[in-house]
């Protein structure tokens, strides 16, 4: 963040719950944060600044309806993705997590060492635009939710 303070993941415990989850919302929120929603850059720098908590920003009616929208967008592109689309969007998926899982590694080796973790540290921004879907089918537009394997004809229906 531009003044230096950013939240760490033992402040976001209360909503994530465990270790991995709030490693997880922390990059999350880093990500929306450079994202190009206007009202989820603005509720992810409040979080990491500390101006609100992840609690507050989640509950709050125009967050969650900006959060549900890009949702959405992601359900309805992955509808329209062909089944050679989504086999691409699964490989990388994968390539992502591996990548994940050896970036998570890195970091509790670097927290396991002793060398103290700096709140005023550099941190890498995520490039633009991040995770597996970043080339996914139609209008560019896809997510975890609509990664990989065989959809049933005519899309999700609800029960």
């Amino acid at each position: 963040m531009p003044d230096g303070r950013e939240v760490d993941q033992a402040e976001l415990l209360d909503v994530a719950k465990d270790e991995d989850r709030a490693r997880s919302l922390l990059r999350a929120l880093r990500t929306l944060s450079t994202g190009p929603d206007p009202k989820l850059r603005e509720m992810a720098r409040g979080v990491l600044r500390g101006d609100l908590t992840a609690e507050q920003a989640f509950t709050d009616p125009e967050y969650t309806a900006a959060l549900f929208s890009g949702a959405d967008k992601v359900r309805r592109a992955g509808e329209l993705r062909s089944e050679a689309e989504a086999r691409e969007a699964g490989e990388r998926f994968g390539e992502w997590q591996q990548a994940r899982r050896t970036e998570d590694e890195r970091e509790d080796q670097d927290e396991g060492d002793g060398t103290p973790q700096s709140d005023t540290s550099p941190r890498t921004s995520p490039q633009q635009p991040t995770g597996p879907w970043r080339h996914s089918g139609a209008g560019g537009v896809g997510g975890p939710g609509a990664l990989g394997g065989s959809r049933p004809a005519g899309g999700l229906r609800h029960r």
